[in-house]
């Protein structure tokens, strides 16, 4: 893979955040106004990809809806340097997925908090008409004290109507394997309720460690999804609260309706429970 050069127009590229296999993440430098920033550049072997292009101006677009603290801010849309990239604001704090891989129990202190964070931040996507289709660990950033923040808007979609559910009509699938909805993987309508499946995927796994199904391909992962029975969270970490577990079931059914309605229902849930029984046991 082609490096991406250290100065992007007036940018100065400086340490890498995030990778991916057609988008980098760098913090960088304004050099004219010294402003620290967060860049998502397109990798060199992408840069002529209209797709590309589309998904960065659809992801800018979608955060110029929104306007929430634990939802990530983007300023703009830039090709200087020949690269497609954003101009996001910096947030440089490590993503759930690397603070789960080192121990879950450094997270327990903060569970709800961030939790909760992200469950407000998906509601306002969701007021705002957007369906975000692939919440996961490694899409939030977390700072020590539990301040989150929800990034890659790239594959939000508009949440489906009433009419067009009747309608049916399928859509390609997308998501990422380990957290997406047995709607999603279908091809059919989203609403926000798919989102609650991929938090509850999530919560799983800031308690137990991983995801809530695991195996060796990923067609068999997409099918646990669709007709497994959910694991237990208490199985995996025995501190987990019978409470919790049973949230967990709720957003992890296989049918949309058998979950919470919003995910404001969701808070109030969470609100009204213990993740732990003994939080640093």
């Amino acid at each position: 893979m082609a490096r991406i050069p250290e100065q992007l127009g007036k940018l100065t590229l400086g340490r890498q955040l995030g990778t991916g296999r057609r988008c980098q993440v760098w913090e960088a430098v304004d050099t004219d106004s010294g402003r620290r920033l967060a860049v998502k550049v397109v990798v060199p072997e992408m840069a002529g990809d209209a797709g590309e292009r589309r998904l960065l101006r659809h992801e800018l677009a979608v955060a110029r809806s929104l306007d929430h603290p634990a939802i990530i801010r983007i300023d703009g849309f830039s090709a200087a340097g020949g690269l497609p990239h954003l101009l996001m604001e910096l947030y440089p704090h490590a993503n759930l997925k690397k603070q789960i891989t080192a121990g879950v129990d450094g997270i327990a202190p903060q569970l709800h908090r961030i939790v909760t964070q992200l469950a407000w931040a998906l509601d306002h996507m969701h007021g705002r008409g957007w369906v975000h289709r692939d919440v996961k660990p490694e899409n939030v950033l977390a700072a020590a004290d539990g301040e989150v923040k929800l990034i890659d808007l790239a594959i939000a979609a508009r949440k489906t109507g009433i009419i067009r559910r009747l309608l049916g009509g399928k859509t390609k699938p997308q998501g990422s394997p380990s957290y997406i909805a047995p709607e999603q993987i279908r091809g059919l309508p989203v609403d926000p309720r798919s989102d609650i499946y991929s938090l509850g995927c999530v919560l799983f796994e800031l308690l137990a460690g991983m995801p809530p199904y695991t195996a060796s391909t990923t067609e068999d992962v997409l099918h646990k999804h669709l007709s497994s029975t959910p694991p237990s969270v208490e199985a995996f970490n025995r501190n987990a609260t019978t409470s919790v577990s049973k949230l967990i079931r709720q957003m992890l059914a296989k049918k949309p309706a058998d979950r919470p309605g919003s995910m404001k229902e969701v808070v109030q849930h969470v609100g009204a429970i213990k993740f732990l029984n003994r939080v640093g046991a």
